[in-house]
């Protein structure tokens, strides 16, 4: 905005501890008192922590700790006893995000709080400082402050003893990773006093981040110009359903109600993701897989089934999807906020799928084109088996074959022993006639040859089976025989073992062949009775047509059986697991089952009912924006994308300027896939498996088994070069920016990475140099990045989110979030933007929310789905133009409700101040009755009845006023030199009259 109004100067100013407000603190022996005396820590604990002079400056004190125990990656140590009499604190109660909490002792100070604001006690006013004007000293406020040193991050924690009455303070200092080990650090706690609370904070935290991290303050950073402009996000629209057709529908619906948004952000759903094998299959998949294997006896009858079973996992996902959803109502809310798709009855697609078989497909349609596939198959019009099973050689013509190969061997043998009678026939007629003897000799035929005579009839009718009994005769034959002839049988017997021999050769060749043969016809006959049982399978067994929808209703009822199986185990677990205690028995034994015998069904839960377990397998867009008209159902890895058609024709047809696109801070929430061949030459990846600090697990026990410690993450090797191709593919497409999620994971992968401070140095600096080069602008929302690790590394982006996300679901979760995201605005607003999430214009919480939205200073976007909509809402939101009249600070409590509990003490209401170029702004809300319930771990209604209830609004409720009383008049005055826009539309209003 342009303009020069004392207001807009204000908000421009760099805050510094060095400031009248700023009430310094010293160090004296064991205590830490301001300039009057007044003791904000007593009782210092000199032997484990010390002063920091060098960073200890403008009144604030810089305080370090030691550990006990020499080396270790976490250690605890007791600062000292604070007085004060309330306190604000800032917790996680989640992995991701923050929660307000208030007390008056360290014994209920949550674990994980990263932030500490402190009323103190009446005392003492010093002698240059100023009064409230009734002559009364001034309230005091002081923040404590834990601070990240190199790799070791401080938080504060509950005092578990309880022999001093308020509790001592209480400092946890830890790396995150147990081979990270250290002794001290010298700046971990940051110590701080004022008579102003939000300047305190402001400068506070701007010294804290610098120390801890490098984060400049909010008002050093250029904002994004898509701040001014109303927005629409996709995400509880679709969910990762998004696609190019989605994003036209729902902005064709906005259109038709005059509402024109300047702001697109395609959340998650737009990316090319996948899980690990076997996991991208359905159970009925995978145990199809696992009975028809290559060596299966049965394989070519159950091929064309398994390929079935295969087209029609959709029906199983659907029908599974549809039983959670019936039980959904049985199940806690916080359930059904961490798998959306649990109380979602909208199609889910199987992502790599062919469509066909899907539950949204006519069944009809698909049963017909698998019949027409089959029919048109060259073995279904021969009557054989089905085409599946076409490329595979059959029981027939095996068994021919082998008929063949016998028959060549047996034609083979008979001729071998034609050869050799020949030979033995031969052998014999040489004593009948004339011919030449052993010795040369020449035998003649005489009329009388005696014996001789008979030597062919003897080789005529000798059978030669009996051939060699009757050798051993001859002899004693020969003795008998006149001398003339014995020479010659001489002769013929040794002739005769000759044919012997070969006599013995050729009965083993015949049977030989009388084996091969009867091998043949045993051969025939295996299959002559295969194919004869092929054919009564086949009669007897389901038409194709039939085995489809046969398979298909067995997909629905499994599909049915495991939805009832799983929502049967999400009740128990809601019941018995959930609300145990941190470190219970019950805690115990189920992380250790969750590493065992259920991992996993566990790991099979989460790829079918969320995407926690994806990773990405390209930095390019999914098939479902390959066309404009590209919708869920398409496979995503079908055909290339088209995103920048899509994009253009977006900004082009629907006046849209921005459009973000959503990733995760390890490029999604399972990483990068290892050894990505689209990946090549972007990154490698590394599988790691986290485990959560004692810190964090005691604050969300659910970690111990959560997808990432299952399942894995994909850390990058190179998350720099990730990250610029992932922009450069993005601003190559149009689009202008992006929302980074999942960012305070850096921390639980930490925890094998050097500690979460070293891994998030690393991630952060890479994803704010790549914003900063592909992003002119400084186009970035930051998201689910609730842990100092990752907010004080924002050196350059100057948006985040400030609470859990809006759930519509859920109605215990909307008084909650406005209070959380105006009491984390205290603490976050001093280096970031507030965003305070998109919201429903049509839900129940529309109009809350939307009041909310317009004091927040942040940006104001919905999450409408396409025909739901309440337009008289959204058009005291939203200019004709889609620009919005956008406060100018972090919308943050009045002083007078800072330290209440407005959601639990049932009588304080929330009262959040703002400006903007002409006046100031202040919304009142009663949050009363739900709340975020640390031990039950979810959001809580605790009083369904609900209250009036009474406050009195004054200008001194909006800061700059109350400071400075001129202040009013001036931004009077000084209003035409304003945004003309504001003063427009003040005028109006009738703001300016």
């Amino acid at each position: 905005m342009t303009g020069s109004s004392p207001l807009l100067a204000a908000c421009s100013q760099i805050p510094t501890l060095k400031h009248p407000s700023t009430i310094p603190l010293q160090l004296d022996g064991d205590t830490v008192r301001d300039a009057a005396g007044n003791e904000l820590i007593n009782k210092l604990n000199h032997k484990l922590v010390t002063l920091n002079p060098r960073e200890s400056q403008h009144g604030a004190i810089v305080l370090g700790a030691s550990s006990e125990y020499g080396p270790a990656s976490c250690w605890d140590v007791i600062v000292g006893s604070l007085k004060f009499k309330r306190y604000l604190a800032c917790a996680r109660n989640k992995l991701w995000w923050m929660t307000p909490e208030w007390g008056t002792s360290m014994h209920t100070l949550p674990a994980e709080t990263q932030f500490l604001l402190l009323e103190l006690e009446d005392g003492a006013a010093a002698a240059d400082s100023s009064s409230n004007g009734n002559g009364a000293a001034e309230p005091r406020y002081a923040l404590v402050l834990p601070l990240i040193d190199g790799d070791f991050r401080g938080t504060l924690r509950p005092n578990r003893s309880w022999s001093d009455r308020q509790g001592s303070l209480c400092l946890r200092v830890e790396s995150g990773d147990d081979s990270k080990l250290g002794e001290s650090c010298d700046s971990v706690l940051l110590l701080a006093c004022s008579t102003d609370p939000f300047h305190l904070v402001d400068a506070g935290v701007a010294a804290g981040a610098a120390l801890s991290g490098g984060a400049a303050p909010r008002a050093a950073k250029q904002l994004p110009p898509s701040l001014d402009g109303f927005g629409w996000c996709t995400w509880d629209a679709f969910y990762s359903t998004v696609s190019a057709r989605g994003l036209q529908e729902g902005l064709n619906s906005l259109a038709a109600g005059g509402v024109n948004p300047q702001l697109l952000i395609i959340d998650d759903g737009w990316q090319l993701t996948d899980v690990d094998p076997p996991y991208g299959k359905a159970p009925t998949a995978q145990l199809a897989e696992k009975v028809v294997t290559d060596d299966s006896p049965a394989k070519e009858f159950l091929e064309g089934p398994k390929e079935m079973v295969l087209i029609t996992q959709d029906t199983f996902y659907q029908e599974n999807a549809k039983r959670m959803a019936e039980a959904s109502d049985f199940m806690q809310q916080e359930v059904r906020n961490l798998f959306p798709t649990v109380a979602n009855t909208g199609a889910i697609a199987h992502h790599h799928t062919p469509p066909a078989a899907t539950w949204d497909a006519p069944a009809d349609a698909a049963v017909a084109a698998k019949e027409a596939e089959i029919s048109s198959s060259q073995d279904y019009q021969r009557g054989d088996r089905p085409d599946w099973a076409e490329q595979r050689g059959t029981g027939s013509s095996k068994s021919a074959a082998f008929v063949a190969k016998a028959k060549a061997l047996r034609e083979e043998r008979q001729k071998h022993a034609q050869l050799l009678k020949q030979k033995v026939v031969s052998s014999g007629g040489s004593s009948t006639s004339a011919g030449v003897s052993r010795d040369g000799s020449e035998q003649q035929s005489g009329a009388q040859q005696g014996p001789a005579t008979q030597k062919p009839v003897l080789l005529s009718t000798l059978d030669l089976r009996t051939l060699p009994q009757e050798m051993k005769k001859l002899p004693k034959e020969i003795q008998k025989l006149p001398k003339e002839l014995q020479k010659d049988f001489t002769h013929l017997v040794e002739d005769s073992k000759v044919v012997v021999e070969e006599s013995n050769q050729v009965l083993r060749l015949a049977a030989a062949e009388a084996a091969a043969e009867a091998e043949a016809r045993l051969e025939q006959a295996r299959s002559d009775a295969e194919v004869q049982f092929k054919k009564a399978i086949k009669k007897a067994s389901p038409s194709p047509r039939q085995q489809f929808i046969l398979i298909r209703w067995a997909q629905k009822v499994a599909g049915a059986l495991v939805g009832v199986a799983t929502a049967a185990f999400l009740m128990f677990y809601q019941w018995v697991v959930e609300p145990a205690p941190p470190h219970s028995l019950r805690v115990k034994a189920f992380a250790a089952l969750t590493q065992g015998v259920l991992r996993g069904a566990m790991l099979t839960f989460f790829a079918s009912a969320s995407d926690f377990t994806r990773r990405l397998t390209s930095v390019e867009a999914n098939a479902k924006f390959s066309r404009l008209d590209a919708g869920p159902e398409e496979d995503w890895e079908a055909v290339p994308a088209d995103f920048r058609r899509v994009v253009l024709s977006i900004k082009q047809n629907y006046n849209v300027r921005y459009v973000y696109c959503w990733h995760g801070l390890p490029a999604y929430w399972g990483g990068v896939m290892p050894d990505t061949p689209t990946l090549a030459g972007v990154t490698g990846s590394t599988l790691v498996y986290p485990k959560p600090t004692s810190s964090i697990a005691e604050v969300e026990p659910s970690l111990l088994w959560s997808p990432a410690v299952l399942a894995g993450v994909g850390i990058a090797d190179n998350p720099y070069g990730l990250y610029s191709a992932m922009h450069a593919y993005l601003a190559s497409s149009a689009v202008d920016g992006v929302k980074v999620d999942c960012q305070a994971g850096v921390g639980l992968v930490g925890s094998v990475l050097g500690g979460g401070p070293a891994a998030a140095r690393q991630f952060q600096a890479a994803l704010e140099d790549s914003i900063a080069l592909h992003f002119p602008g400084n186009h970035a929302i930051n998201c689910m990045c609730h842990s100092s690790e990752n907010f004080y590394r924002f050196s350059r982006t100057a948006v985040a989110r400030v609470s859990d996300d809006y759930y519509p679901r859920d109605p215990a979760s909307s008084a909650p979030h406005i209070g959380a995201c105006a009491f984390n605005s205290v603490y976050l607003g001093a280096i970031i933007q507030p965003d305070w999430d998109m919201f429903q214009s049509a839900h129940p919480a529309g109009v809350l929310h939307g009041m909310a939205r317009a004091v927040s200073g942040g940006a104001v976007y919905v999450s409408d789905k396409p025909g739901l909509h309440d337009f008289s809402l959204l058009r005291k939101l939203v200019l004709p133009d889609g620009s919005v009249l956008r406060a100018l600070l972090p919308g943050r409590p009045t002083r007078d409700c800072l330290f209440s509990d407005v959601m639990r003490d049932k009588k304080t209401l929330l009262k959040v101040w703002n400006v903007n170029p002409v006046v100031g702004v202040v919304g009142v809300f009663n949050l009363q009755g739900s709340s975020w319930d640390r031990t039950k771990r979810k959001f809580h209604q605790h009083d369904k009845r609900g209250q009036q209830l009474e406050t009195v609004v004054t200008p001194a409720d909006v800061e700059p006023f109350r400071l400075q009383p001129a202040a009013a008049a001036a931004a009077s005055d000084g209003a035409d030199n304003g945004s003309s826009r504001w003063a427009g539309a003040a005028a109006a209003a009738g703001v300016a009259a």
